[in-house]
């Protein structure tokens, strides 16, 4: 083995023939490592450009001024879940990435300082494009109406922060009726109701803005018996509105005082005092709300009932508390609650408007759904 050794050595390799083995090791070194990098170039670029749309996206919804329904053919398309899956794998990716740039001997701190701005970045376009709304959405509405030949009323709605379009027409079945303008924004208004001028509540990502009508008893009842109730928007789109109406029941009334008190935004008390007996065996209040409004308790001459203790007789001078609770619930009121029986109707007029959160306007939203 030792005189085997000692031949090889003494074999002269010429240094050309060495030098070209060298310079083909390297060659092959190179063009392994060139191979290798390849693919996280293209992540990386893939990634930039995903990321970059995506935020440009949000961008684009939060800075445009559209009055043709340009909430974009994408939130019509996706869930908006969507949205963070997309931003969780694109932050997934970018720390895939960094990791293999800390590794491969970059500046650290510039790269996860580059890191962290696109992750903040890529949350709060998710997060906005989460909250934002295909189309307005109308909140539900009750309303009461008198046998008068003029009746105005007031439906509420929720647009995006960027979207100023506005409601031109309520449509019911053969019905157009136009809104209505109050007199003293009529100085601010061209060519429609528009915001900021009906707006009533500013949130983080949406307006709840008022439209005002004004109708007679006889389109208040083609209202009433149509099917299905929209508001028609400045470029013609439609937006389903949950809407009920009733007329006042002012003929069929036991003789009555009333007074009423509000216990904050979600109790409401309503005390009668009666001027001839009657029988009651019902809690009145309008269909919309009837999982919506419900009587907590009820009281006569401060003695304690229930609607399990229905039906009830009272007598002349009693004093009758209702005791009403609103449900945690996205609803406007401006109609009558009380009892109803055999004998007619005790009941009083409530006006309600619920102040919005971000949580309200999610209800509103998954009632639309």
């Amino acid at each position: 083995m030792s005189d085997f050794k000692k031949q090889m050595d003494q074999i002269d390799i010429p240094k050309s023939l060495h030098k070209r083995s060298l310079q083909g090791i390297e060659q092959a070194r190179k063009e392994q490592q060139k191979s290798q990098r390849w693919l996280p170039k293209i992540i990386t670029i893939a990634v930039t450009l995903a990321a970059g749309g995506f935020i440009a996206l949000s961008i684009e919804q939060g800075g445009t001024n559209n009055h043709q329904a340009s909430t974009t053919l994408v939130q019509e398309q996706f869930s908006s879940y969507i949205y963070w899956g997309i931003a969780i794998l694109c932050i997934s990716i970018i720390l895939l990435i960094t990791k293999r740039k800390i590794g491969s001997g970059s500046d650290k701190v510039k790269t996860l300082g580059v890191a962290a701005v696109l992750i903040l970045l890529l949350g709060n376009s998710a997060l906005f494009l989460q909250q934002q709304l295909v189309n307005p959405l109308v909140i539900p509405t009750s309303i009461e109406v008198n046998k008068d030949e003029q009746n105005g009323f007031e439906i509420r709605y929720i647009t995006n922060h960027n979207d100023h379009r506005y409601v031109k027409f309520l449509q019911a079945d053969d019905v157009i009726l136009p809104i209505a303008y109050f007199t003293s924004k009529q100085d601010n208004l061209i060519n429609g109701f528009y915001y900021p001028y009906d707006a009533y509540q500013t949130l983080r990502y949406q307006h709840i803005r008022d439209a005002y009508f004004q109708a007679d008893l006889s389109v208040i009842e083609k209202i009433i018996a149509s099917k299905d109730v929209y508001l028609i928007l400045s470029d013609d789109v439609k937006i389903k509105a949950p809407l009920s109406i009733n007329i006042y029941q002012n003929d069929n009334q036991v003789p009555h005082q009333s007074f009423s008190a509000s216990r904050g935004q979600d109790e409401h008390v309503i005390s009668f005092i009666l001027d001839q007996d009657a029988v009651f065996d019902d809690f009145y209040v309008p269909s919309l709300l009837e999982n919506q409004v419900i009587l907590k308790e009820f009281k006569v001459n401060n003695q304690p009932f229930t609607s399990k203790d229905f039906p009830i007789s009272l007598k002349k001078g009693q004093r009758i508390e209702l005791f009403i609770q609103f449900k945690d619930s996205p609803f406007d009121m401006n109609a009558s609650v009380g009892l109803s029986g055999p004998d007619g109707y005790l009941i009083k007029k409530v006006f309600s408007q619920v102040y919005f959160t971000e949580s309200m306007v999610k209800k509103v939203r998954e009632m639309n759904e």
